[in-house]
């Protein structure tokens, strides 16, 4: 990753030193802005490109608004660059020489960067022991410190940001120590370990700090079977953070047959539903989700000590697994269960008319309107445009092209595209109506313009369908 470099120690700079670490905190800030909700791979090049163009923050600031625009075409989130764009302006209008501030909180004073992005721009550029909290080290904090909650809500948030903050300073030596490549080190060690391990299907196998880790301990103890002590706590001690664990999320080891032997794991909510009618109703226990039913066979049986649990197989289905390879999935999928995932929003559902101009003004509409309603709606919102010296209410309406589906994060947009026909010269209002915020744009130049991928379909659709 080019954005990945080693840390730089200010005390080993010369007079060059303001100017080298904030072309260095500028390189993390742009990284980090292009990765939230892009993944790396896709990211790289844009960041390349982005860094070849502007190299440092005063470059940046001075860039015009369009070019920005262009250059993130495709990346998505558009927002993400104006932002970007804007805050290096206000950095460079507020201190031209030092126009990065190293402190976190001064960091968020600036548009688009919030408590994650200031921590890591702290931590990793400047060497201060400043928290990073994403999705990836939540994750790795909740089962670490065995949280069930819901990772997103609030109390559980502050919670993780004290424990990160807490983690932080304690590896970095913090204040005696001072700066250093620790801070940025761990943190990004956190997100590393959070993105490749701590998935939301772990590889407890594989990970590092599997024996400081809660929730693998926690797994590790129903697998076998371990009472834990039935000491309660003082009230006033109690942790009131987590959350019931409902066993029936639990994993449950599938009934197996001579057909099904191979099978060793059902997964997270996929309960098995195979018991016949005069089985006996298993126990609600925990640690009955851990252990693996006797197959229905009538076959010799070959016990096989796994991980401290007795499995039996049918002879004709011997494994050879490693010891701990059973045990391991098992406990994995406790810890899959870590932080508590909850239901899912239901996307939010609204139609539009989508004019086709360049910029394509929309105005939201009811949700299942007739062809003949949303041709009046289309006709009307046009006229109100401001064309410039072009009356807008004299546009022909040509028709309804189509309607295209489109899915934003917390929106599910149904665009119904109509075309309409300019006859007027729109020449000598272009640079006028540029100045308002709209502009004509002749047809051959549209692929250069910057559109949202939503809106370079229904581009794509009025040169396919109208032109």
């Amino acid at each position: 990753m080019p954005w990945r470099k080693e840390w730089i120690d200010p005390d080993t700079l010369g007079v060059e030193r303001e100017e080298v670490l904030s072309k260095r905190a500028y390189e993390v800030w742009v990284s980090e802005i292009m990765l939230q909700q892009t993944r790396v791979s896709t990211v790289i090049p844009y960041f390349k490109t982005w860094i070849s163009k502007w190299p440092t923050v005063q470059d940046l600031a001075a860039a015009n608004p369009d070019e920005v625009l262009s250059v993130w075409k495709g990346l998505g989130y558009y927002s993400r660059a104006t932002r970007l764009h804007t805050g290096a302006q206000q950095m460079i209008a507020k201190n031209p020489k030092t126009p990065i501030p190293n402190d976190a909180e001064a960091l968020q004073q600036f548009p688009g960067i919030g408590l994650y992005t200031a921590g890591a721009i702290s931590s990793i550029a400047f060497g201060e022991a400043e928290p990073v909290l994403d999705g990836n080290v939540a994750r790795v904090l909740s089962r670490q410190l065995g949280l069930y909650v819901d990772a997103k809500d609030k109390k559980s948030t502050d919670f993780m940001w004290m424990a990160a903050d807490g983690l932080v300073r304690h590896v970095s030596g913090h204040p005696e120590k001072g700066k250093s490549e620790i801070p940025g080190l761990w943190n990004q060690a956190l997100m590393e370990l959070g993105s490749t391990i701590c998935t939301p299907r772990p590889k407890c196998d594989e990970c590092p700090i599997q024996r400081s880790c809660k929730a693998y301990l926690e797994g590790n103890a129903l697998l076998k079977k371990e009472k834990v002590g039935a000491t309660v706590p003082d009230i006033e001690e109690a942790c009131q953070l987590c959350e019931q664990l409902d066993t029936e999320d639990l994993m449950v080891g599938p009934e197996e047959d001579a057909e099904e032997a191979e099978e060793e794991v059902a997964y997270v909510g996929k309960v098995a539903k195979k018991r016949k009618a005069n089985d006996t109703k298993a126990t609600n226990k925990i640690s009955q989700y851990f252990t693996s039913r006797t197959p229905r066979t009538t076959s010799k049986m070959e016990t096989v000590e796994e991980n401290n649990r007795n499995i039996e197989l049918p002879d004709t289905k011997k494994r050879k697994a490693p010891q701990s390879n059973v045990g391991t999935k098992y406990i994995a999928t406790y810890c899959s269960l870590f932080p508590k995932k909850m239901p899912k929003k239901k996307v939010a559902e609204e139609e539009c008319l989508l004019a086709s101009l360049w910029q394509f003004p929309q105005t939201t509409i009811p949700a299942s309107s007739s062809t003949l309603e949303r041709k009046t709606a289309a006709k009307k919102f046009v006229s109100t445009l401001d064309g410039g010296d072009v009356d807008l209410s004299k546009l022909e309406h040509i028709g309804e092209l189509d309607s295209l589906l489109h899915v934003f994060t917390h929106l599910k947009l149904t665009m119904h595209v109509h075309m309409f026909s300019n006859s007027t010269d729109t020449s000598a209002t272009t640079a006028d109506a540029a100045a308002r915020g709209r502009k004509w744009v002749a047809t051959a130049a549209m692929d250069s313009e910057t559109l949202s991928t939503g809106m370079r379909r229904c581009w794509t659709l009025a040169q396919t369908q109208a032109l």
